[in-house]
């Protein structure tokens, strides 16, 4: 984390990049260093290769200030929340890049990397970060890190959640994260398009091997016929691992080459990572993802052996 300091301090054009369908993990980590680079004198960029970000993240401090185009030179590139740099949407950088992850899939692809998958969020690692090198806690960069640990979470509620975690809460919301006001806009700007492509999905589930695997999509025409957008199918996966029986959750979202975005949730020692990493994917134990073609969904449910788990 030092190196990684001495780092940022003798660079003078940071490049903040978030990964490709971004959350609110990757948005706020990257939100969370933004205004302490910019303290520094830094000539910082929000960089996200998507032209519109998710509208429900548009309370957060600096959120309007991202861009879908990189500035002509930087000299520094910090990536967040990315398992590999594929997932940034870019083929390369003229710069050297920071690392900073929570997957244990990660790839270490940066010149320095700061992983810690013992983490519950990538925000949490950020916030490791600025402790570590001596920077005092203030509203605004709470603000994010409290944002993208409890959305990450689900609200404290998945596996990596400790002591440790409520403790850091707790300074968080002493240095002015409002609890209240972030699960508000978290929780409660559903748009009417979000329900209706809820209400398509609900159609869909199918329920395979005695009813321990869900799985459910949608399609590049549910999208048109809802005007919903790609973030409003996020909590779509864990409505099947919520059903009582069921061990793992499939979601696909269709894509506009035709191929599908598979999210999978798992409940217990079933390890999805491990399967979203044979198709070039990775993750969590119990959250990860990757991108094929539809054709393989059912060579996933063969090689998933529910009572091994």
């Amino acid at each position: 984390m030092q190196e990684a300091w001495k780092l940022i301090e003798q660079s003078t054009s940071i490049l903040l990049i978030t990964h490709l369908n971004p959350d609110a993990d990757t948005i706020c980590s990257a939100l969370a260093l933004y205004p302490i680079l910019k303290d520094m004198s830094k000539k910082v960029t929000l960089f996200n290769t998507e032209k519109e970000l998710p509208i429900k993240y548009n309370f957060l401090p600096n959120y309007k200030k991202f861009r879908s185009k990189p500035p002509s030179y930087y000299d520094l590139v910090i990536a967040f929340d990315s398992g590999d740099i594929k997932r940034l949407g870019v083929e390369k950088f003229d710069a050297k890049i920071i690392n900073i992850d929570h997957h244990k899939s990660n790839t270490n692809f940066g010149d320095i990397n700061i992983i810690d998958a013992t983490k519950p969020s990538c925000t949490l690692v950020v916030y490791d970060f600025l402790l570590a090198n001596g920077i005092k806690m203030r509203r605004d960069v709470a603000t994010c890190i409290y944002t993208g640990l409890v959305s990450d979470s689900d609200f404290f509620s998945y596996r990596g959640v400790d002591k440790e975690t409520f403790i850091t809460a707790s300074s968080l919301v002493c240095a002015g994260a409002n609890p209240h006001t972030i699960s508000t806009n978290l929780k409660e700007r559903d748009s009417l398009s979000k329900i209706r492509l809820t209400s398509l999905f609900l159609d869909s589930i199918e329920l395979k091997k005695n009813a321990t695997i869900a799985v459910g999509k949608v399609l590049k025409k549910d999208f048109d016929v809802t005007g919903a957008t790609n973030s409003d199918s996020d909590h779509l996966v864990n409505i099947i691992i919520s059903l009582a029986t069921v061990r793992l959750a499939i979601f696909m979202r269709e894509l506009e080459d035709g191929k599908f975005k598979f999210s999978l949730r798992s409940k217990g020692d079933l390890d999805v990572s491990a399967i979203a990493m044979i198709f070039g994917g990775g993750g969590h134990k119990n959250a990860a993802g990757f991108t094929a073609g539809e054709d393989i969904l059912d060579e996933i449910i063969n090689k998933v052996d529910i009572e091994d788990v």
